[in-house]
């Protein structure tokens, strides 16, 4: 799922659409062979309880699967033969879970647009489209094989390709070691430069209390700038200017290489920060760090600048260092030349583009509904090692198995089920177009759907409804979220007998569904009906997301679900009429307060915080003053505007993803939005 389709899962409001029959939509009854599962995945022993013998039982009474840590003792009674339970499930469940455990395997590296690991998993979504029966969508310009393949531009990506840093103090040479003691960063320039090192603290100088980092008559021109990362702190590590609420605005790194560039020296040398209470002193990584200089900059680790400044200063150590530019004495220097050394740095990046592709199989319709299309969609990538838009660190594998192998896994189902029931009924049944899409680079901003939007197979306003999965694997409780288009008449009334007729309690959320590949649809007037599980878990854009933990039964009842859905749909014989009064573009009235106060950035990147409001729903997501605002809801934001419209679409309790620049580096939070009425 993307980040923000969380934002009615976990608040939808509860309608009574189909309160006529709400006893079949919270018992029903099932019989499932008895077997009980254990399977260890990511460091957890996942129980899976699948009821006996046959056994019939209500949809309230259902046992959910328990995770345990991995060293907790397993009941020496409780079998651990998968392969009975998979034996014994129905064929939809089997299915599913075949292609649930392929699509979130370690071999498919977490799915990120551009890698090899997502090239498998297109590959076996077309592969499973062609098994299926369903016609490759794209016929290539060149007059070749026609393609399940929807390729589009991601723009390029940034790829370091020499990095060195070599320092000559007296008889002493001392060569870094890339990507270990040191990392070439996007925070500046290309470039090679060789010069004196020049310590300038922490390249701050407009500081509380006159507070200045440069010495008057200490020239950096032509030289290597040495700078500490954070502001001036107390014995214990923590800020002297905050209050000890984490750094003021100017630990950042864009004021300090500002103050340092502007000096001219011919590169930077960012150091973590000895004895810094703070996680980042122990990584080189300043992720999604933008230009802030025309030399090149590089991050360096704590132990090599000690190295460093142990071989070209041996009367102090980087601590001494720090101390001095921490409270600097009367008189003394607040930066200096280490005397005798030389350093020769080399930065060069190419930028490389980056490729995504949609998969896209189409089952043809016929008689007079032929020309009407029906889409079925979910979206197959995810965050690869957490590389963005992780709620932990970088550098684990994100198999994001319910986000959204989950959805994937369901519309490859639907894909042969669909086909199916067309071949069975009678040849002169008029029945709508589908075209089912594997949707790519979801998660860094509805790419894949905003592209297809943008370029369909079919024009856009022969597309009646848009049907979208986002994260079915962990439903609770029976309870499945689905939003549909409130301005589409007739939908809800069509829609609700079908939800009904489910074991599935359906949560009609009213909202508009938060940002999935369903909103670029629905931006353009299409009617659409996204699932979600209607409460949300902490596993979510983690290493956790994992196979072990999904429900594969309640998964497929989702499934079963959509597929009443369309096919009834594919026969339906009118199309819902849009009310003109509810498009897109109409202003709604904010129910919402994001809680903070902002100003277009002077460059076009985003929107500054000048201002959080106290216990406000940005004060409570983490966002702090001085923070950048440059995704909200997986949009860039260019300007006010678009953050004020965005806003309008929200209910109280939506969460919305937003991404801010901080230190230079990137930060993906989630806001969970406010009532107006709470004055926040």
């Amino acid at each position: 799922m993307n980040s923000i389709a969380r934002e009615h899962a976990e608040s939808a409001p509860e309608l009574d659409a189909a309160s006529t029959e709400e006893p079949n939509m919270h018992t029903h009854t099932c019989t499932l062979p008895r077997s009980i599962l254990s399977i260890v995945v990511g460091g957890f022993a996942a129980s899976f309880v699948i009821v006996a013998a046959p056994t019939t039982f209500a949809q309230d009474a259902v046992v959910e699967s328990i995770a345990t840590p991995a060293t907790a003792a397993v009941p020496a009674q409780i079998p651990t033969q998968i392969h009975v339970a998979i034996a014994a499930a129905e064929p939809l469940v089997q299915a599913f879970n075949e292609h649930l455990t392929i699509l979130a395997s370690p071999w498919m590296e977490g799915r990120l647009p551009g890698t090899r690991g997502m090239e498998r998993a297109m590959a076996y979504m077309e592969d499973q489209f062609q098994i299926a029966g369903l016609e490759p969508a794209f016929q290539p310009s060149d007059g070749g094989a026609k393609s399940y393949r929807q390729p589009f531009s991601l723009g390029g990506k940034r790829e370091v390709v020499e990095q060195s840093i070599v320092a000559t103090c007296g008889e002493n040479q001392t060569t870094l070691v890339a990507d270990t003691d040191f990392m070439f960063t996007s925070l500046g320039k290309d470039g090679s430069a060789a010069g004196e090192i020049a310590f300038v603290g922490y390249g701050i100088e407009d500081g509380p209390d006159g507070y200045n980092s440069f010495a008057t008559d200490h020239s950096l021109e032509g030289k290597i700038a040495m700078v500490l990362r954070f502001e001036p702190m107390d014995g214990a590590g923590n800020s002297l200017w905050s209050g000890g609420e984490g750094w003021s605005g100017r630990a950042g790194f864009a004021g300090k290489i500002a103050a340092v560039a502007k000096r001219k020296p011919a590169a930077i040398l960012v150091v973590n920060t000895p004895g810094a209470n703070d996680p980042r002193i122990d990584s080189l990584s300043a992720a999604g760090g933008r230009a802030m200089s025309d030399i090149p900059v590089f991050m360096v680790s704590t132990s090599a600048a000690e190295r460093l400044v142990a071989a070209c200063d041996g009367t102090r150590a980087l601590m001494d260092l720090r101390k001095l530019a921490d409270t600097p004495a009367d008189g003394a220097p607040r930066s200096f030349d280490l005397s005798g050394s030389k350093v020769a740095v080399v930065g060069r990046s190419e930028e490389k583009p980056v490729r995504a592709e949609n998969v896209v199989g189409v089952l043809p319709g016929r008689g007079a509904l032929a020309n009407e299309v029906i889409v079925i969609g979910g979206h197959l990538d995810h965050l690869g090692q957490g590389d963005f838009g992780s709620r932990e660190a970088p550098g684990k594998l994100h198999p994001g198995a319910d986000d959204n192998a989950s959805g994937a896994a369901g519309v490859i189902l639907l894909g042969d089920m669909l086909k199916k029931d067309y071949d069975a009924l009678p040849p002169e049944t008029p029945l709508r177009t589908v075209v089912f899409i594997g949707f790519s680079a979801e998660e860094s901003g509805l790419n894949g759907s905003r592209y297809y939007v943008d370029h369909p197979i079919y024009p856009i306003k022969d597309t009646v409804l848009m049907m979208n999965f986002d994260m079915i694997g962990r439903i609770k409780d029976g309870r499945l979220s689905v939003t549909a288009s409130t301005g589409a008449k007739g939908l809800k009334e069509w829609a609700e007998p079908i939800y009904a007729k489910s074991p599935l309690k359906v949560i009609q959320s009213a909202g508009r569904g938060g940002g999935s590949d369903h909103a670029s649809f629905q931006a353009v007037g299409v009617p659409i009906l996204f699932a979600i599980i209607a409460d949300f878990h902490d596993d979510y854009h983690t290493s956790r997301d994992v196979v072990g933990l999904i429900d594969r039964e309640a998964s497929v009842q989702a499934v079963e679900l959509w597929h009443d859905l369309a096919l009834d749909m594919a026969k339906r014989e009118q199309r819902f009429e849009l009310d003109p009064n509810s498009g897109p573009m109409r202003a709604q009235p904010m129910k919402v307060r994001a809680g903070l106060r902002t100003r277009e950035s002077e460059d076009g990147s985003g929107l500054e915080v000048v201002d959080v409001t106290k216990d406000g729903s940005a004060d409570k997501a983490g966002i702090l003053k001085g923070d950048k605002i440059i995704k909200w809801n997986k949009k860039d934001l260019a300007n006010r505007a678009a953050f004020v419209e965005d806003l309008r679409t929200h209910e109280p309790g939506d969460k919305v993803q937003a991404v801010v620049l901080r230190d230079g580096e990137e930060k993906t939070v989630y806001v969970e939005l406010q009532g107006a009425k709470d004055g926040l």
